[in-house]
């Protein structure tokens, strides 16, 4: 791992990546209880219920949280993974046809995937300190872990430089993408989240108290996953 960074670090661009395609929707396989409730519109075993969504993406502007999505393009979903795999083989500009479960009536959206936005290009000064991310969420020996607290000074840093979103609450977050994969880094005072919309690669959810200050390493292909990301503002 130390190799691979030392040899991707040089080589990335700051400017230009973004995903094939983008949603902007967090969901979960439909709790039993309200699939049970709702068995005349939920076929047995389908059903996303809707989480979060992106901000500026056609998916905020049209579903909100707690929509249960029936079917996609007339295909029933029950797995995030699924609909992932979706947009994988989706392009921006695609129009996504739902069936949507919302406070008990059954309605239709279309949503729009993403045309990518333009980026910014960053100063040497913005890109120091992405720098500095990477590689506290990749360490160098194999046998340090991800020093939680560390990661969320430097997520605060990158905040205060106008590249990451924090809101009332201190909590910070970041977005960085690959060809077609859209990463969210998400800090908050005792807790990091790194999440994606990759149908074959794992999220992380690290935690950190007072009494312990880092946590387990990332899983192997988010580590990699990130190495070729870039920075990406939505």
């Amino acid at each position: 791992m130390k190799r691979l960074l030392l040899l991707l670090l040089p080589t990335l661009s700051f400017a230009t990546a973004a995903p094939q395609a983008l949603l902007g929707l967090r969901a979960k396989p439909t709790e039993p209880y309200l699939r049970e409730h709702y068995a005349e519109y939920i076929p047995a075993g389908t059903g996303l219920s809707v989480i979060a969504t992106v901000e500026h993406t056609s998916a905020a502007e049209v579903l909100r949280r707690g929509d249960i999505i029936l079917s996609i393009n007339g295909k029933p979903l029950s797995t995030e993974a699924e609909m992932k795999e979706l947009v994988q083989h989706s392009k921006s500009g695609d129009v996504l046809q739902l069936k949507v479960l919302r406070l008990g009536d059954v309605i239709e959206l279309s949503i729009t995937l993403a045309a990518r936005p333009e980026q910014p290009t960053l100063s040497r000064e913005q890109q120091s300190e992405f720098y500095r991310l990477l590689l506290l969420l990749n360490p160098q020996d194999k046998t340090a872990t991800v020093n939680v607290p560390e990661v969320r000074r430097q997520m605060l840093l990158l905040a205060q430089m106008g590249l990451a979103d924090k809101d009332e609450y201190g909590t910070c977050v970041l977005y960085m993408a690959t060809e077609k994969t859209l990463i969210r880094i998400k800090s908050t005072e005792r807790s990091l989240t790194i999440s994606n919309n990759h149908p074959e690669i794992p999220d992380a959810h690290l935690r950190a108290d007072y009494y312990k200050r880092d946590d387990k390493r990332l899983p192997e292909e988010l580590s990699d996953m990130l190495l070729r990301a870039e920075y990406y503002r939505p």
